[in-house]
């Protein structure tokens, strides 16, 4: 018994020295180049990205959008800055909606919402202008629905775009 327990002790010891000097998720990917956008690839290299699926928790498709970002640092403000268009839209047409939230990701693990996009039918198209204390190192996309009385309830899925290239489509490139 000693004997397992000694070396469970020094499992611990080991896991804890590892996990506190193994770099944060944010020092694994790069930071978003300056004066950049999203990109995406379907035969050419386009500005944004291809409509993408939205799947609930119960991997059913509720939705579509379609994202524009561009990123830039403005050194005489030391601000870090991002222009978001969406457009989403509403494929299951129920009456209560699907919401694109969009974060941008900095620091060690850090997010900041910079708007929810919303579709309960068509596309509904918008723009919104945020800023980042920190350099963005990856743009976050998570959904779900408006529901039973709760403007915005999570899916389960988000989708990550960084800097990484292929096979990551889309990817965000220097404009």
């Amino acid at each position: 018994m000693k004997r397992i327990l000694r070396k469970a002790g020094i499992v611990a010891v080991i896991a804890t020295a590892v996990a506190l000097l193994a770099p944060s998720t944010a020092f694994a990917v790069s930071n978003l180049p300056n004066n950049s956008a999203l990109r995406h690839y379907s035969g050419y290299k386009g500005t944004g990205s291809v409509p993408v699926p939205m799947y609930n928790s119960s991997n059913q498709k509720i939705g579509e959008y379609q994202l524009y970002v561009e990123y830039w640092y403005t050194p005489g403000d030391g601000t870090y800055n991002v222009e978001v268009t969406a457009c989403v839209w509403d494929r299951l047409a129920n009456g209560r909606g699907v919401i694109a939230r969009v974060l941008l990701k900095y620091g060690s693990n850090s997010s900041e919402e910079v708007g929810r996009f919303k579709a309960a039918g068509g596309c509904t198209h918008q723009t919104v202008f945020d800023d980042a204390p920190a350099p963005v190192w990856a743009v976050d996309v998570d959904y779900g629905e408006d529901w039973a009385g709760v403007p915005y309830r999570y899916a389960g899925n988000y989708d990550r775009y960084t800097s990484e290239k292929l096979p990551y489509w889309p990817y965000f490139g220097t404009s």
